[in-house]
């Protein structure tokens, strides 16, 4: 249904590829016969995902005993070391962070407000590592698919959540919207944009693997994209319907059975005008000239001149907020655009890297789908690249709308790119020459 499956045809090893359909299958024995094996540094950057996105140390207080996403982290930074493993620079996108990371630094030291600079340099410096950390760790097919799969099932539980919330209230409208778990996603316009980006990783997922499972599975893996758009909805950002709209059009366009995928589309489009509330249409027809359309526009306007008059390194990394409410309102708030934060804040230097690393996260995906199409078994390979390429797509048309630059969504998802074209390079020395 969307863009290509392709599946291999070049030469099978057999116990690869049983193993590999033994996961395929989704069966619980044989994902936990899998891990059982695998290393610590694995398993607890696979724990990192989990209280990264659930958080249930937010939810119970019982638990909320030890920071434990970075503890996570530190851990298995600690595990990556012992097990004396190694990360080297293999792809663009590596050398293009690198880059960014000096940029970064630079923007910092000649900040209006170093002080600030500093003080938030943690935050993003915690992204370098997690990606390092992921692109070094998930550098397998089955590994990939585990890890995948529990990114989908931390969202879904996030997405079942909006759902019973929304329909509690009758599916009314509520200006706050509902929200995700606590932490990156406890804000409404957040959680939205995370729902954008689960929908076209979460249908690539089915499309890729659906002959392996029975029906009643398939039944209940729908859910997912499903619980996905419903969440999009019952935020009411109206950010995330624009990028659930600009998902939705990527598929129509990547897909080669257009008729099928413009009717899934329209009923997609039909069940949403159903569901949403007449306050969040009204909002839609609104956009631009509504009190918080024309506060967007002039933070933008001045993102845009702030960018102007610091050209090269911006007026420094965290900046913002400091230099706004000095220079231009003392009430001010985040510039609310990813591309105005950048180029603001870094310059047209940074900016200017950040989108290279948006392009080529493209690039790589699509280096990953060519690599795909020469494995005996290729199409979860290539559906994954398909679906992380559609989840940028939904990040940055709703990250127009809002200030999340340094949230998880753009490093996870270019962690997640890289570490999937490693998997298909390691899948591809497996083949036996012919």
């Amino acid at each position: 249904m969307i863009g290509e499956l392709y599946v291999g045809t070049g030469p099978a090893r057999p116990g690869h590829i049983a193993g590999a359909r033994n996961l395929y299958t989704l069966r619980l024995w044989s994902i936990w016969r899998f891990l059982k094996k695998q290393s610590a540094s694995y398993w607890l950057i696979c724990s990192y995902l989990f209280f990264e996105y659930v958080r249930p140390q937010s939810i119970y207080e019982s638990v909320d005993l030890l920071p434990w996403a970075f503890l996570s982290i530190v851990l298995c930074l600690v595990a990556f070391l012992v097990e004396r493993r190694s990360w080297r620079f293999t792809t663009a996108v590596d050398w293009l962070l690198a880059v960014f990371c000096l940029v970064v630094l630079a923007a910092s030291s000649l900040a209006y407000f170093p002080a600030a600079s500093f003080a938030a340099l943690p935050l993003f410096f915690s992204w370098i590592l997690i990606y390092v950390l992921i692109s070094g760790l998930v550098i397998t097919e089955r590994r990939f698919l585990v890890f995948i799969l529990s990114f989908l099932l931390y969202n879904l539980k996030m997405a079942l959540h909006a759902t019973r919330t929304w329909a509690a209230i009758g599916f009314a409208f509520r200006d706050w919207g509902v929200v995700g778990a606590p932490g990156w996603f406890h804000n409404s316009g957040e959680f939205g944009i995370e729902m954008t980006m689960f929908l076209p990783i979460s249908v690539c997922f089915i499309v890729a693997l659906r002959r392996y499972w029975s029906k009643r599975k398939l039944a209940l893996l729908i859910l997912l994209p499903t619980t996905s758009v419903i969440g999009m909805l019952a935020s009411s950002s109206r950010g995330a319907l624009l990028g659930g709209a600009a998902v939705l059009f990527w598929f129509l366009m990547r897909s080669r059975h257009r008729v099928r995928t413009l009717i899934g589309t329209a009923a997609v489009v039909v069940a949403a005008v159903v569901l949403l509330p007449n306050q969040q249409k009204e909002r839609l027809t609104s956009m631009g000239t509504d009190p918080t359309s024309v506060i967007r526009l002039t933070y933008w306007k001045d993102g845009i001149k702030i960018a102007n008059e610091n050209p090269v390194l911006g007026i420094g990394y965290a900046n913002w907020a400091d230099y706004y409410r000095r220079y231009y309102n003392p009430r001010g708030q985040l510039p609310h655009n990813i591309f105005v934060q950048a180029g603001a804040e870094l310059g047209y230097t940074g900016l200017l890297v950040f989108g290279l690393l948006i392009a080529y996260t493209f690039v790589v995906n699509s280096r990953t789908r060519k690599i795909a199409r020469q494995l005996p078994e290729g199409g979860f390979l290539f559906g994954m690249a398909n679906g992380l390429d559609g989840a940028l797509v939904g990040y940055l048309v709703s990250g127009f709308f809002v200030t999340v630059l340094y949230y998880p969504f753009f490093w996870i998802n270019l962690a997640m790119t890289v570490a999937l074209h490693k998997a298909a390079r390691h899948e591809f020395r497996q083949v036996p020459a012919t």
